[in-house]
Formats: structure tokens, sequence, C-alpha cells
């Protein structure tokens, strides 16, 4: 009978083990995805209105990023400073742009200026603050500007 209430406890003891070690798994594979979720950026933070500097003029621009139904992003001019320049507004400047989560950055775009077509990248610096790379083959032979986040369009 001893050995019988021996068992009987030993199994119970066992049973309550694997009910812990099941519910620490279970909060920390639930931690690992909280922790995953806040600490990269995602693809669609990218989406906005920005404001930005013509490299070469100076002039004040609002350039709105979306997605278009193929997952890639594209920028397109919605506000100029310089009305001499209004027709612009509503062209696309970037196509094709496409998210990649490991670099945190919008790659393998394509930018026409002043009738030239680049390559191009886009990455967050900080928070609201964009990196803007054009290049012709290869990154280091380019150019980058930095765009700031803006809450609405302007009029």
């Amino acid at each position: 009978m001893v050995t019988c209430d021996f068992f009987v406890s030993l199994r119970r003891e066992t049973q309550r083990i694997f009910k812990m070690k099941r519910l620490l798994f279970i909060i920390l594979i639930a931690s690992m995805q909280i922790v995953a979720a806040f600490s990269q950026t995602k693809a669609d933070d990218i989406i906005g209105y920005y404001l930005a500097y013509d490299p070469k003029t100076g002039d004040k621009l609002q350039m709105e990023v979306y997605k278009t139904p193929e997952a890639k992003y594209e920028i397109k001019i919605v506000w100029v400073e310089n009305l001499t320049t209004s027709d612009h507004v509503g062209t696309v400047q970037f196509r094709n742009l496409t998210y990649d989560p490991k670099n945190n950055e919008w790659i393998n775009g394509r930018v026409m200026y002043e009738g030239s077509e680049y390559s191009t990248k886009i990455s967050f610096v900080e928070p609201g603050k964009l990196k803007v790379r054009g290049y012709l083959g290869i990154s280091l032979l380019g150019k980058s500007v930095y765009w700031t986040k803006e809450k609405e369009l302007r009029k």
C-alpha cells in the first residue's frame, strides 16, 4: 500500500511538472512572436506622404508612397512648391520597389529623373525619415537624399 501511494504521488508530480513546462513553452513562443512583431519594420510602414527636396533645384516637393495591386511600391509627386513645375504633379517617379525584410529596406526600384532612369533603394534612418538612394550600376555610384514623413496631403 505504501508503494502504491508513492507511485500515485510520483505520477501526479510528473503531470504537474509537464503542465508547467508546456505553459512555459507557450509563454516563450508568444513572447518571441511579440518581440519579432515590434522589432522590425513592416513593409507598409513606408506608405504615406513625405516632404522632399529636388536634388538639383532645392524646390520642395511632397511625395506619396503607395502600394500597387501587385504588392510593389510606387512613389508619385502630389504637391510642388514651385508652380512652374506643377505639370509634374501626379507623375509616378519611382516604380517596382519591393520590401526586403532581411535588411528592412525597399529595393529593386527604378526612378526617372531628368530623362534618365536609375536604380533605387529606400530605408528608414530613423522613425519618420527615409534615406532614398539613386544609383547607376552599384549603390556606391549614386546620391542619397532624405525625406521627412508628413501626416497629410499638402494643399
